[in-house]
């Protein structure tokens, strides 16, 4: 199931129908609540599964691999890249999966991926024989290596709904969890657009 198709489906629930031209609740405000919908189903199966296995985790459906990911010095022997979206909040560092290092000759590193209270250890850790190690922190992705790797490219696998920037990109959610991100959207929208309009130009807000 494409993004688009899944606002489709969306729009026409909350609107009976397919929506005019005047309709309010346009695909990129359904697509800005999906984003927030993927990370509570996200969240919702990493809790299942701990009720259900005794082993928290998050279903393979749900992560998108970025390759390509330019890496850029930030000071001295840390090193920075931009990762395309927030990842998911669940676990300590477990929004991040995995993270890959690679040159031009294809010569590749795994780097080791921390927590916040593991970095706060890091200066005086002992170094980690051919490894890197590297944290999160936002959509950005930090690495400590006495290795220079402004020649390498990232690929980097996140929990994540897939391409948000691109409506016609699939939407990684399995379908079992479909219907509680569609429950999701639509309480959202319907909520909003529910909401008493200030029609007139007086100053006053409405209440």
């Amino acid at each position: 199931m494409t993004r688009r198709y899944f606002i489709e489906q969306v729009l026409r629930q909350v609107y009976g129908g397919q929506p005019n031209d005047d309709a309010a609740i346009t695909e990129g405000l359904v697509n800005s609540y999906l984003n927030e919908a993927i990370g509570f189903v996200a969240r919702k199966n990493y809790t299942d599964s701990n009720a259900l296995d005794g082993v928290a985790y998050v279903n393979n459906s749900f992560y998108t691999t970025y390759k390509g990911l330019a890496i850029t010095q930030d000071e001295n022997f840390i090193y920075k890249l931009t990762i395309p979206q927030v990842p998911v909040g669940v676990g300590k560092n477990e929004g991040v999966a995995s993270v890959q290092l690679k040159d031009g000759k294809d010569v590749s590193l795994e780097v080791v991926i921390l927590s916040m209270n593991e970095v706060s250890f890091l200066s005086s850790a002992r170094p980690i024989q051919n490894r890197v190690v590297g944290w999160n922190e936002g959509d950005s992705f930090y690495i400590k290596s006495v290795i220079p790797l402004t020649d390498y490219t990232a690929k980097v696998r996140i929990i994540s709904g897939g391409d948000s920037a691109d409506l016609d990109s699939k939407l990684n959610v399995p379908d079992d969890y479909i219907p509680q991100l569609r429950e999701y959207v639509v309480r959202q929208l319907v909520f909003e657009r529910g909401q008493k309009k200030d029609s007139a130009n007086d100053g006053v807000d409405v209440a």
